[in-house]
C-alpha cells in the first residue's frame, strides 16, 4: 500500500454551476472544463463525482468503500444561493441520505468580499417569505485565512468573488431559500425548498469567522493548517484517514524514505495507519481528519 495517493478531481461545472468561474485554473493550475467552474471535488466519494487516483481508481476503491467526509474547492464568481443543510436525523428520515455539516476555509477574497453567515437576530422564518429573507440575512466580511464553521441548520450563502476550501459530511442534500431569481440551466429560476428549509434552519445560531486560528474540531471531522518554512514540519498523527491538501508554496510530502513531490492546489489521500508523515518544503497544508 502506497502511503499517500494524489486525487484528481471531479469538477461540478456549466450549468451545474452558473456562479462558478475560473479561478482554479489562475489560482492553482487546475484542469476546468470551462469558465464556469464552481467545484473542484478533490476527494470525493460521491456517485458519479468520484475523485480518482493517478492509476485511474476511484477513492471509494482506495479505501475499500465510501468515506464519510468529502473535500472540495468553491469558485464563486458570483453569489450562491441562500441554503441550509439538514442534521443527520432528518436527512435521513426524508432523504435516505447523510446531514451535513461543513467548514470553510477562505483561500481568496477580492476587496470588500462578503457572505451570509447566518441570520439577524430575532428573523422569525414563519413571517418570512421569498424575497423577503434578502431583509433577514446576516452578511460578514470575510478574508483569506479566516475558517467559519457551518453546523446544520445554519443559512448561509457564499459571497461573490471567494475562493474557499470546503471540508464536510459526504452528502449532497441542500435546501435553497432563495436564488437571488436567476435563472437555471433552463433559463427559468430554479427550484426552491422553503418547507424543508424552515423546519431545519436554526435562526438562533449567530457565529463569528475564526481569524488568525490554525485549527477546527467538530462533532465530524478536524480542520488544521501546518507550515513548513524552508524546512519541514510534521503532520499531526491520526488513527483515521487524511486528506492534505497544499494551499500555497511547493515542496514534499515524506514518510520514512518514500517522498512524494507537492504543490500548491494538490490532494492526496492518506490511508488510515499511516503515521509519522513530513512536509517538507516551503508550504502551508490543511489537513481534514475524522
Amino acid at each position: 500500500m502506497e502511503f499517500a495517493y494524489k486525487m484528481t478531481p471531479a469538477f461540478r461545472h456549466g450549468a451545474m454551476t452558473p456562479w462558478g468561474g475560473s479561478a482554479l485554473k489562475t489560482l492553482y493550475g487546475k484542469d476546468i472544463p470551462d469558465d464556469r467552474t464552481g467545484e473542484s471535488l478533490e476527494a470525493s466519494t460521491l456517485p458519479g463525482l468520484e475523485s480518482r487516483a493517478a492509476d485511474g481508481r476511484t477513492l471509494t476503491e482506495l479505501a475499500g468503500g465510501p468515506l464519510p467526509l468529502l473535500l472540495k474547492f468553491i469558485d464563486a464568481r458570483e453569489c450562491l444561493s441562500v441554503q441550509v443543510h439538514p442534521d443527520n436525523a432528518f436527512a435521513a428520515a426524508h432523504e435516505g441520505k447523510l446531514g451535513k455539516e461543513e467548514a470553510w476555509l477562505i483561500l481568496h477574497a477580492e476587496p470588500g468580499a462578503k457572505l451570509v453567515y447566518g441570520l439577524k437576530p430575532g428573523t422569525d422564518l414563519s413571517h418570512v417569505s421569498g424575497r423577503q429573507i434578502e431583509d433577514c440575512l446576516r452578511w460578514v466580511d470575510v478574508q483569506a485565512g479566516d475558517i467559519l464553521y457551518i453546523p446544520s441548520g445554519m443559512v448561509h450563502a457564499i459571497g461573490a468573488g471567494i475562493v474557499l476550501y470546503e471540508i464536510q459530511q459526504s452528502s449532497d442534500v441542500t435546501y435553497r431559500f432563495w436564488d437571488w431569481n436567476k435563472p437555471g440551466a433552463d433559463g427559468r429560476p430554479r427550484p426552491l425548498h422553503w418547507d424543508n428549509a424552515c423546519r431545519c434552519a436554526r435562526p438562533e445560531l449567530s457565529l463569528s469567522p475564526l481569524r488568525g486560528q490554525s485549527r477546527l474540531q467538530t462533532d465530524y471531522f478536524t480542520l488544521e493548517k501546518i507550515k513548513a518554512v524552508g524546512g519541514s514540519a510534521a503532520l499531526p498523527d491520526r488513527k483515521g484517514f487524511r486528506y492534505v491538501t497544499l494551499l500555497s508554496g511547493a515542496g514534499a510530502l515524506r514518510h520514512g524514505t518514500g517522498s512524494l513531490p507537492v504543490r500548491a492546489g494538490d490532494t492526496f489521500f492518506i490511508p488510515a495507519g499511516i503515521e509519522a508523515l513530513t512536509l517538507e518544503g516551503t508550504c502551508e497544508a490543511a489537513i481534514a481528519s475524522e
